[in-house]
């Protein structure tokens, strides 16, 4: 099942590509208050046992690299949704 979400382009950029069997986001964000919402995010993965769900790479000027197992796919854009830096998620 695909899915599709929005965001508001305005406050970030989110771009997302294969990397082998996993998914990596780049984000900007536009906004540095958002960074705290991005940082719930990361403590959300980092709370679980699972050491290879996601990794998280900070880079200069407020650009993000986030790698997702597949498989943590899903549960990773509600967390962003969750923390509201996606308006919307529909599975199609």
């Amino acid at each position: 099942m695909k899915v599709a979400y929005k965001f508001d382009e305005k406050l970030l950029d989110l771009n997302e590509t294969a990397n082998g069997e996993d998914i990596e986001f780049s984000i900007i964000l536009f906004n540095s208050e958002l960074k705290k919402s991005l940082k719930k995010v990361r403590e959300y993965f980092e709370e679980n046992k699972v050491l290879t769900d996601i990794h998280y790479y900070i880079h200069p000027n407020n650009n993000y690299q986030v790698i997702v197992r597949k498989d943590f796919y899903n549960e990773f854009l509600i967390q962003l949704f969750r923390q509201q830096l996606l308006k919307e998620i529909v599975w199609i």
